[in-house]
């Protein structure tokens, strides 16, 4: 169903379109990280991006502000939602930041119908929440303690904003601390999603498959906390030719934020990358 700029999928998927540039007919879907966190938190970095083709917003039912009837009953089915929403469009692009990165890696069905795949500061299994975790004991944020107590006795949308704004020191850096607490207060949030999939995907979470033919890009802030881009990195499966890693200088969990340049010319790095190795062979 199109209204406007958006599509939505019979599994309540919606993609946004974005912006068309020509030049290449392709279709860059992003899929934001989270989850419950909506594809407003990738507005920064598709207004920066002058990629040729078209640029699409993709929320998966429940993500953010795409809420549905029954937000886990439609969240459950995420994958499916993923494929379908992948499926809708021709020679797709997939662009997953963080958690987005990790769907995208538990579906194999995506390597038959992948042109491109970037995946932005995510992780090839769930060890990253070991890392963080030693992380957030060593470097404690005053008063995120009392808001995970109220947070745990009775959920809401408010408190997961609240906390998730007073946990932005693990995802930025002091330098891009002020911008990344505007942005976070500008986003919408859903709270079913988030817990959704805290019980039932990410502590068993592991890739499923690995990009063997597909062009790859896998970049992420060096100094990003939340999920250190040395899980990845150390992963001897993803050592390919057709992946290719690049760090984000002096940047966090959303590198756009503090180094936009950069960002911007690894995404034209790889687009030309992806001209030149793109094939008819298919994972």
């Amino acid at each position: 169903m199109m209204k406007k700029n958006y599509l939505w999928t019979s599994l309540k998927a919606r993609l946004q379109l974005i912006r068309s540039t020509p030049g290449a007919n392709y279709h860059w879907l992003f899929l934001p990280g989270g989850p419950g966190l909506g594809s407003e938190s990738l507005n920064g970095l598709t207004k920066i991006l002058k990629l040729p083709g078209t640029i699409w917003h993709l929320d998966l039912p429940g993500d953010g502000a795409n809420i549905t009837t029954n937000d886990e009953k439609f969240f459950s089915h995420w994958s499916e939602a993923l494929i379908e929403a992948v499926n809708a469009l021709p020679n797709v692009i997939l662009v997953a930041h963080s958690t987005g990165g990790m769907y995208a890696l538990s579906t194999p069905a995506l390597s038959k119908t992948l042109v491109g795949l970037v995946l932005m500061d995510s992780a090839p299994d769930a060890s990253w929440q070991k890392s963080f975790l030693q992380h957030v004991n060593n470097h404690p944020i005053k008063d995120i303690k009392q808001l995970q107590t109220s947070y745990l006795k009775k959920p809401t949308n408010d408190l997961l904003k609240k906390l998730t704004i007073a946990s932005a020191p693990y995802s930025f850096t002091k330098k891009g601390l002020r911008r990344g607490i505007t942005l976070l207060k500008s986003l919408p949030f859903n709270y079913k999603t988030c817990e959704w999939s805290g019980k039932h995907f990410d502590p068993r979470y592991k890739a499923k498959w690995i990009p063997k033919s597909i062009p790859t890009l896998i970049l992420a802030g060096e100094k990003d906390q939340l999920i250190s881009p040395r899980i990845f990195a150390e992963s001897k499966k993803f050592q390919r030719k057709n992946i290719k890693f690049r760090y984000i200088k002096n940047a966090g969990h959303f590198p756009w934020i503090e180094n936009p340049r950069q960002v911007v010319s690894v995404f034209n790095e790889y687009y030309h990358f992806l001209k030149k190795k793109l094939s008819t062979t298919r994972d």
